[in-house]
């Protein structure tokens, strides 16, 4: 008779602990550089994944059609923007959402085959997050100008050329000590991560000088050098590891999920699958950019809020204070949200530790019981698009995110438990 296999360490433990412990011990490397129709499936010339949770097409807002009309054009579907309109209007794109592919989509998240993505790989699951364009317009915030697209093209031949070339040709990148790193230098890697940009740049500076892309290598070591956001979907694609492997624990409350695409706000929980529990998206507090009012702004959207679930982000602020001059808020508000983000998870991790807190760990994962039982909402923090077509981004903020999708989740899972 076969022996029964050993059950892994973490099968011992009660649904939340088993949850937390897949938040804090997944492994996560850096696996390629490519595009998007190398990776998926659930991308085509007209089939485009989005932000957030499942929305109808009739029902996008402003930067998302923006960005489909961008992904038109870069794809060659349409000639020009009126093409590209009736495309829309005529119901032929067809739009589902990046978690379903193990993807995420910053801001308008629309993914299509030929754009350019950083892959990550933990022991069972591959995630992939688009390559990050800077914020001098950008398919994700909704611009669709043909600077934008040149740039975009660029990235998808010529930098994924040299950067696939480089993590190729290099020791494994270990993305959750990217991220470690980066809080130790001064990031909260999501809407800071100029520390972790530079480590970036020096990991993958030996690989440049002797790239056979000469050129296109110091194109692309220029452009890092200039985007402090470059390594955002490097952080992301990896928290979207830690979160799967977290996720589908019978029973557990712990959050997997955090997304919104500019009509709805909602979370996926370990312990409810697949099932997503929305409300309508909030706009927080907005630090915007000289010239642009509250009303042109777009409700949150965007899946890089998976920062936060997997405890950096918002729940790293301390880390980084600089990061208040561009969310807005004072460091003493920075203090003030992560002690409260404290009393809503069900963790402290034991790799992404905060030098100023004495290296005391983030708070990782959400338990919607807990945040029910507190009425202490998440916050996140997450930049801003126009609410019109091509008008791109137009501010940041901290946000409060809705509680009600937390209670109902915190109740369904209590109904299941009675059943």
């Amino acid at each position: 008779m076969n022996a029964e296999p050993t059950p892994a360490p973490c099968q011992n433990l009660d649904p939340i602990q088993r949850s937390v412990a897949a938040l804090d011990s997944t492994k996560v490397v850096l696996e390629r550089i490519c595009t998007a129709r190398e990776v998926t499936g659930k991308v085509g010339p007209r089939s485009f994944l989005h932000a957030g949770p499942p929305i109808e097409l009739d029902r996008i807002p402003g930067p998302m059609r923006g960005a489909i009309i961008g992904g038109l054009l870069l794809e060659g579907e349409a000639k020009d923007v009126a093409e590209a309109e009736a495309i829309i209007d005529a119901g032929d794109v067809e739009i589902s959402p990046c978690h379903d592919a193990g993807a995420l989509g910053a801001m308008a998240g629309i993914i299509t085959p030929s754009m350019p993505v950083a892959v990550a790989r933990s022991d069972r699951h591959t995630t992939f997050a688009p390559l990050n364009e800077g914020t001098d317009g950008a398919v994700r915030y909704g611009s669709y100008d043909e600077k934008t697209l040149a740039r975009l093209r660029w990235m998808a031949t010529d930098m994924v050329a040299v950067l696939d070339e480089a993590v190729q040709g290099s020791a494994p990148i270990d993305l959750v000590d990217l991220i470690t790193e980066g809080l130790r230098r001064g990031d909260e890697c999501h809407n800071r991560l100029v520390a972790t940009t530079g480590n970036l740049i020096i990991r993958f500076a030996p690989s440049f000088i002797r790239s056979k892309h000469q050129d296109a290598a110091e194109k692309v070591a220029t452009f890092m050098a200039g985007n402090g956001h470059f390594a955002l979907p490097f952080a992301i694609s990896m928290a979207k590891a830690l979160t799967l492997a977290a996720s589908d624990v019978p029973g557990s409350p712990i959050v997997t999920a955090m997304s919104a695409n500019g009509r709805d706000f909602g979370i996926r929980v370990s312990g409810m699958g697949d099932r997503w529990f929305v409300a309508p998206s909030p706009i927080g507090e907005p630090k915007l950019v000289p010239g642009a009012r509250i009303e042109d702004i777009t409700p949150t959207m965007g899946d890089s809020m998976i920062s936060e679930t997997a405890g950096f982000g918002a729940f790293a602020m301390t880390a980084a204070p600089a990061i208040m001059s561009f969310v807005g808020g004072t460091a003493a508000e920075a203090t003030q949200f992560v002690a409260e983000m404290r009393s809503i998870c069900a963790g402290t991790s034991t790799r992404f530790l905060i030098p100023v807190e004495e290296h005391r760990g983030t708070p990782i994962g959400i338990d919607v019981n807990k945040v029910r039982a507190t009425g202490i909402a998440p916050v996140i923090n997450n930049g801003m698009a126009h609410r019109l077509p091509g008008h791109g981004r137009i501010g940041a903020g901290i946000t409060r995110v809705p509680i009600e999708p937390f209670i109902a989740a915190s109740e369904a899972l209590s109904a299941g438990a009675q059943t």
